[in-house]
């Protein structure tokens, strides 16, 4: 194959960079067969493996005492170890049809981790450094057509590759294998080698000038002559739209040459493509000689056009935002080498929330993500395969190899898809001079028409000069810090969920729900900052691997869905902060029906006359539509009818452009008809004094106060429903987890849930009385010293005032008391106000809901999951503590309630401003209600969090009541 250096026609002088970037080769790729089925041998399958094969093993005819493995995938994954930085062996055999004979013959490999060579018959085809780029090699010599033949890769996972990408030291294990898909493809020997395309509108965004470039290639015995191209575009109705000049000839193609064009064709006001209208036409290219059609190849383009203007992106003119998620290629047990749908299945998720942009990080992805960008709608910023690329020494003859190639390999394999809207040089690594400038410079030079980012921890590591800037975490401040920046600023990482505290997420997944909050208000001060481009959340699926023997390792459950692509509460809380359409009710529903509502419309690029508004009140709807631009806001009515006009609720529910529902949201128009609740003073009271304790009967409870501790229990219809209880709980905030990482070891962490320490009773102090009898208890803890009083009704309700005082220092996650039950209190039910209106009915944060402890169908995990395919949603699984629904705090309760076994009941009472969080401990079921809750210590996520913390000095107050109903 001829040494060739591309040059987009489209660049200017003004675009040329330095003369330092110019030498660099960009390897083939060629353009896949219109009808790639027919001419194409997979070779994914069954292979034979040996993790330290003799040397030279691909010169045998066969192999013996080798297993099988399956390709693509990762050999640890399948049960695999090799030694570090030795070849692991491949071999199969392979037949090609004989009618092959005559035609090149191209191997294209997607992904092999991550220096590998490839032989064929025992002879080598060739040689690849790289894990996460395709590539292809031509193998027409070494290969008998209608006969058997062996194909042998020696893969070394240790690399240059593997340790500037930080690859398998990210993963927790060694990535190495056939990771992606392969497979043997026919060409004729006059073919075309290259084919990309581009769109540029005229000033008005109307009409477009469709460019395509082409390189054709001689790889026969004789000059190539009376060629010519021939090129037909289609709708997505597949309707032809004619081409002016369609047809051009190519002039005589030496032997072992190729001759390259740019083209250009003008098409009348297309339908443009963005993310919310994902509007693709289908471009295909014909190398004909005479009549004969040679080869033909096919892409779906969109009209799509991307520039930088001052401190804002505009893609078809339009100014953007971008409300995105960090993705990885992972599956729990397959590793970085992900399979089946997943691609699409991935996309399709993100987009029911609300997400609109996906950074790869951090190395390209399959481009089955791509195609399934271009499909749904996804605006992506495609990452090269660097990751703390400083750490490792690169030597000045491996350069380009390493550091230039990759990102050269990445855009030339996905330049022609609209979804990619920048690419990105690496992530988080310095040397930007010395690594990454050629390869800056290489990438502009062969794609003029998208920005460039450097995806780093502040603005400055790429000297100033990409087109997009970047931040990584830059907390609440940074929407005002970067409003007026020079540049687009991304915050390619930003709002980190809760991963790493795995003490505290052991003991509460309701940290997952407090997230959404704070996602939701750094977002409105982003999505109101103009030098803010928009940002990724990190990340968006869990980084969690089960390695052979369960042992999970990775950075584990920092995604708003999980490794087996359930949605976990996070999804909600991102789907509602994200939410293109923002609704906010104006006052009451007047006389006449009339409901008015501000809206505020953050589409990109939809009127809101596109979306459905659907209302409900009772068991009638009906349908509404404003005509409101894209980032504007403007306001709606709902007129309703005669007889819904004493109606208190409206329920509403925004469908956007696809299709799907965006958001949902639940008013009240009327206030609630209220009528003063007179206490029921009903049932008995009566009590008994001991020498050992307090004997108390009220309502159906019998309550019983130790008067050496001055602690209470309480029986029901002859059955314990309390033990000693309340004690007090002071929660010290703790971001420990053994580390960042998990490195294999069991994920069963204890939940983090310490009381207050050595109570002592100081003064036990009994006011009986024939409507009210309180127990006034004085004492003190290790932590903090004051008074519980327990007050008895007639009518069953107990109530529990504690009045603290801090002898220690504390930062507290959650303050309040805990009631120790009996373990056969496993159901639990509730009310409460949400920060949001409406919650799925199966979220941990559900306004509405009931749980159960534990599912006897269902295994007990650790804090990663479940180690195999999971049958239910993430609210279901289950630690030792019982399950996510049952165990995690319920924010602002109205009520909640832990039900027995046995039928007994113990009922919290509130009035929306406390918190409960029951969990099974031992041989007991244990009950906080809490008056001060706050999202925990993820350590990346305490600049957001840390808003609402209460640190607690010496002599500071804790102090409550608690309303108890046996």
């Amino acid at each position: 194959m001829k040494v060739r250096i591309l040059f987009f026609l489209m660049i200017s002088i003004l675009f040329l960079p330095s003369v330092f970037a110019n030498d660099f080769i960009v390897p083939r790729l060629s353009p896949l067969p219109a009808k790639i089925e027919k001419q194409k041998v997979s070779l994914a399958g069954s292979w034979l493996f040996n993790p330290s094969p003799e040397s030279e093993f691909w010169n045998k005819g066969n192999v013996s005492g080798w297993k099988s493995i399956e390709v693509p995938g990762e050999w640890v994954m399948l049960g695999f170890e090799v030694e570090k930085g030795k070849p692991a062996g491949y071999f199969r055999t392979f037949t090609v049809p004989a009618s092959w004979s005559g035609q090149r013959i191209k191997l294209r490999c997607n992904g092999i981790y991550s220096d590998s060579r490839i032989f064929i018959n025992g002879k080598e085809a060739g040689s690849h450094l790289g894990g996460f780029t395709a590539f292809e090699l031509d193998v027409t010599g070494l290969i008998e057509a209608g006969k058997e033949n062996r194909i042998a890769v020696s893969v070394i996972s240790e690399s240059l590759a593997d340790s500037t990408s930080s690859g398998s030291q990210y993963a927790v294990h060694p990535l190495g294998g056939i990771t992606r898909d392969l497979y043997l493809f026919t060409l004729p020997e006059v073919n075309l080698s290259m084919f990309h395309a581009a769109t540029l509108f005229d000033s008005t965004y109307t009409d477009a000038t469709l460019k395509a470039e082409v390189e054709v290639m001689n790889e026969s015995s004789d000059a190539a002559k009376g060629l010519s191209l021939h090129f037909i575009l289609k709708d997505r109705n597949g309707k032809e739209i004619p081409l002016k000049q369609n047809t051009t000839s190519v002039g005589v193609v030496g032997v072992g040459t190729s001759e390259k064009m740019t083209l250009s064709f003008p098409v009348t006001e297309p339908d443009k493509w963005d993310s919310e209208h994902p509007v693709l036409y289908t471009f295909t290219c014909q190398l004909k000689s005479g009549k004969q059609i040679l080869h033909e190849t096919t892409r779906r383009i969109g009209f799509r056009q991307i520039e930088v203007r001052g401190n804002q992106m505009y893609v078809n003119n339009m100014p953007v935002k971008l409300r995105g998620v960090c993705r990885h290629e992972v599956m729990p047990l397959r590793g970085r080498s992900v399979n089946g749908d997943i691609w699409r299945r991935d996309v399709e998720l993100f987009r029911r929330g609300n997400v609109n942009y996906i950074r790869t990080s951090h190395y390209p992805p399959d481009e089955a993500l791509l195609e399934a960008c271009d499909e749904l709608g996804m605006l992506v910023e495609v990452e090269a395969p660097f990751c703390w690329a400083h750490n490792t020494k690169v030597p000045d003859d491996k350069h380009d190899a390493v550091l230039v190639n990759q990102h050269v390999e990445m855009v030339n394999l996905n330049r022609s898809h609209p979804s990619v809207i920048m690419w990105s040089m690496g992530n988080e690594s310095t040397l930007f001079t010395e690594y990454f400038k050629k390869a800056s410079e290489v990438v502009k030079i062969i794609d003029p028409t998208r920005p460039r980012i450097f995806s780093q921890w502040g603005p400055d590591a790429d000297n100033g000069e990409l087109e997009v800037t970047n931040h990584h975490y830059p907390g609440p401040t940074g929407p005002d810090k970067y409003r007026n920046s020079k540049r687009p600023v991304t915050f390619d990482e930003f709002c980190h969920l809760n991963a790493y505290n795995r003490l505290e997420l052991a003991a509460d997944p309701g940290l997952r729900s407090m997230w959404g909050p704070l996602l939701d208000r750094m977002w409105n001060d982003m999505y109101h900052s103009q030098g803010v481009l928009g940002g990724a959340i990190w990340a968006g699926i869990d980084d969690t691997f089960f390695l052979p023997g369960e042992k999970a390792v990775g950075y584990g459950t920092w995604g708003p869905i999980d490794g087996w692509r359930r949605e976990k509460p996070e999804y909600w809380g991102m789907k509602k902060a994200f939410s293109p359409v923002k609704i906010m009710q104006k006052g009451n529903m007047t006389a006449d029906g009339i409901v008015r509502f501000h809206v505020e419309n953050r589409h990109n690029f939809s009127n809101l006359s596109e979306c459905s508004i659907e209302w409900k009140v009772g068991k009638k709807s009906g349908k509404i539509t404003a005509d409101i631009a894209p980032r504007t806001e403007g306001y709606i009515e709902v007129r309703l009818p005669e007889e819904l006009r004493n109606a208190e609720i409206m329920e509403l529910a925004v469908t956007g452009v696809r299709g799907f529902v965006i958001d949902e949201y639940r008013f009240r128009i009327l206030p609630e008809q209220l009528k003063e609740q007179t206490p029921d003073q009903t049932g008995t009271l009566s009590w008994q004094e001991g020498p050992d304790a307090i004997e108390i009967q009220s309502g159906k409870g019998h309550f019983s106060i130790n008067r050496r501790t001055g602690l209470l229990s309480a029986e029901c219809n002859g059955k314990t429903v309390l033990h000693q209880s309340p004690s007090l709980m002071v929660l010290p905030l703790n971001g420990e987890g053994e580390g960042i990482q998990m490195v294999g070891k069991d994920q069963k962490f204890g939940p983090y849930n310490p009381v207050c320490e050595d109570w002592l009773a100081q003064s036990v102090t009994f006011v009986p009385g024939e409507e009210v009898v309180s127990v006034k208890v004085k004492g003190n803890y290790k932590e903090a010293e004051g008074v519980l009083e327990y007050r008895f009704h007639k009518n069953g309700e107990v109530t529990f005032t504690y009045d603290f005082t801090m002898l220690q220092d504390i930062s507290p996650r959650q303050t309040g008391l805990v009631f120790t039950l009996p373990s056969s209190f496993t159901h639990l039910d509730w009310e409460r106000k949400g920060y949001w209106t409406v919650y799925p009915e199966d979220n941990i944060d559900a306004l509405k809901g009931e749980a159960e402890a534990f599912d006897k169908s269902l295994p007990v995990s650790g804090l990663a999951g479940p180690s195999k395919q999971p049958s239910k949603p993430w609210s279901y699984d289950q630690t030792a503590a019982g399950s996510n629904l049952f165990r995690s705090t319920k924010e602002n309760i109205y009520r909640a309630g832990l039900k027995s076994k046995e039928g007994n009941s113990v009922t919290v009472l509130s009035d929306g401003t406390q918190h409960v969080r029951p969990w099974i401990e031992k041989e007991a079921t244990r009950l906080l209600v809490a008056g001060y809750n706050n999202p925990g210590r993820e350590n990346f996520l305490i600049p957001h969090a840390e808003k609402g913390y209460r640190p607690l000095k010496r002599g500071d107050k804790v102090e409550g009541v608690v309303k108890l109903v046996f």
